[in-house]
């Protein structure tokens, strides 16, 4: 771990805000939003553990601390869970976070939503662009393409470096699921797009999930491309 990049140590340092599986305490955020200057919005609504139908899920590592990092080198404002919820944001029809996102976007004038999401490294992409078959950010597509492009993420790349477009991951949801991407185009009529990013792309290092087991670690200059592209799409679509 000695040998990692400023880069990766910024992350793993703003990751560490997030404890996946506890509860907030009495007076403690379950969620925290952090002011930017630009009219974007990074959401990590799954960044700690969290309920959907009455079973916990697991917390999508890192999507925190990448938000965070794109905020502090762009300027976007910041929506994320640091504690576990009692509920799910991008399944609930109707949630606190997906309220308190409501009030950020019209009090803020935000224009567009980014939603941060992890996959599994079982998935063949290292990035997956949502957005519910072109509905959700349809004027705004073109400028997230080639952002992502400049880092390497293409439709014909290869490994971690492929994008997949709307394949499992929609960021439209089904008859019961009401995703932020959804919530956010089609309640409030700001554009969105719903980004899954694969855990080889984001996350940096799991401790060992047993005493002497071997701990998780990303491909390290795929997360670096991972952060790099992610800010490249917000200055594309705040400037």
């Amino acid at each position: 771990m000695a040998d990692l990049s400023p880069l990766l140590k910024r992350l793993m340092d703003l990751e560490s805000d997030v404890a996946y599986r506890r509860a907030a305490a009495p007076g403690e955020e379950s969620w925290r939003y952090i002011p930017g200057r630009v009219t974007v919005l990074l959401s990590a609504p799954h960044a700690a553990a969290h309920c959907r139908n009455g079973r916990l899920k697991e917390e999508d590592e890192y999507t925190a601390a990448l938000a965070r990092f794109v905020g502090e080198q762009t300027g976007a404002h910041v929506l994320y869970a640091r504690r576990r919820l009692d509920h799910d944001p991008n399944y609930d029809r109707h949630s606190p976070y997906k309220e308190h996102l409501r009030e950020i976007i019209r009090s803020a004038g935000i224009r567009f939503i980014l939603d941060l999401h992890g996959a599994s490294d079982r998935h063949d992409f290292g990035i997956e662009l949502g957005t519910m078959r072109g509905q959700s950010c349809e004027g705004q597509l073109e400028l997230i393409l080639a952002a992502l492009a400049e880092q390497g993420f293409t439709p014909d790349g290869k490994g971690l470096g492929r994008l997949e477009l709307n394949g499992r991951f929609t960021g439209g949801g089904g008859v019961r699921q009401e995703t932020i991407t959804r919530y956010v185009w089609e309640t409030l009529k700001t554009p969105a797009v719903q980004m899954e990013l694969n855990s080889r792309s984001r996350v940096v290092y799991r401790a060992p999930q047993k005493p002497g087991g071997t701990p998780y670690c990303g491909d390290a200059q795929w997360i670096e491309r991972t952060a790099l592209a992610i800010t490249g799409v917000v200055r594309a679509l705040a400037g």
